[in-house]
């Protein structure tokens, strides 16, 4: 039902990234740059982006037990480090979707982040991990050309069934053009909890551009690896 509504509601908007469905008008108040992040990938394309992230990581030894599990379904992960090396690779997808993988190079292992981007009812829903088992509503602002989005709602989704969760946990992601190099963006992404502060992020810089999918092998491949 879920992946019906959100068919349904972004046909005939395929031209338009799900940020430019959410945010209307207010898209254009972004930096140049940011319009190209958040813009729309055309098809046979994919975004690519290549950085090094200043830190990354759980900030709360206490959870690494959770995060670890979390690692096993790529929704986060328990590793920590300093001068991440960092990729993401977006695509397009049927009915207006945006997937994503993300991935942070640790000295003992490749740690991945896969997402899925929808538009429901005119917001933002990031379905996470390898299977979107979790799904986070997204606010989106603009303001002074940079983009902030923060989660609204977090659910669980199990065997098709749908399950809120306690606002336990806040979701903060900034991304700006970068101030010292023309050709990079800064993100900060934070995840915090009254009692505990900050517990989970990354921040850091990285260039990004559109290039085309080398072929319908190559195609496959990325959605093989979604699943897995």
């Amino acid at each position: 039902m879920f992946r019906k509504r959100a068919d349904a509601e972004n046909r005939g908007l395929e031209g338009q990234s799900v940020y430019e469905r959410v945010l209307g008008a207010r898209f254009s108040g972004l930096d140049p740059r940011l319009r190209r992040y958040f813009g729309p990938i055309p098809e046979g394309f994919e975004g690519v982006g290549e950085g090094v992230y200043e830190d990354a990581g759980l900030r709360a030894p206490l959870l690494r037990p959770l995060f670890a599990m979390l690692g096993r379904g790529n929704v986060a992960f328990a590793e920590h480090g300093e001068d991440v090396q960092f990729t993401i690779r977006n695509t397009p997808g049927p009915g207006g979707v945006l997937h994503g993988v993300r991935a942070f190079a640790f000295p003992t292992a490749t740690r991945r982040m896969f997402d899925t981007m929808r538009v429901v009812r005119g917001r933002l829903i990031d379905r996470v991990g390898s299977r979107g088992r979790v799904e986070v509503e997204l606010d989106l602002v603009v303001s002074e050309g940079l983009m902030r989005m923060q989660s609204r709602r977090v659910a669980l989704r199990v065997g098709g069934v749908r399950m809120p969760l306690p606002r336990l946990v806040t979701l903060v992601i900034e991304e700006r053009a970068s101030a010292s190099d023309q050709a990079s963006q800064h993100v900060d992404v934070r995840m915090t909890t009254p009692l505990l502060g900050e517990i989970y992020g990354y921040r850091g810089s990285f260039t990004y551009w559109l290039r085309p999918v080398a072929d319908e092998s190559q195609r496959r491949g990325i959605r093989k690896t979604r699943r897995s």
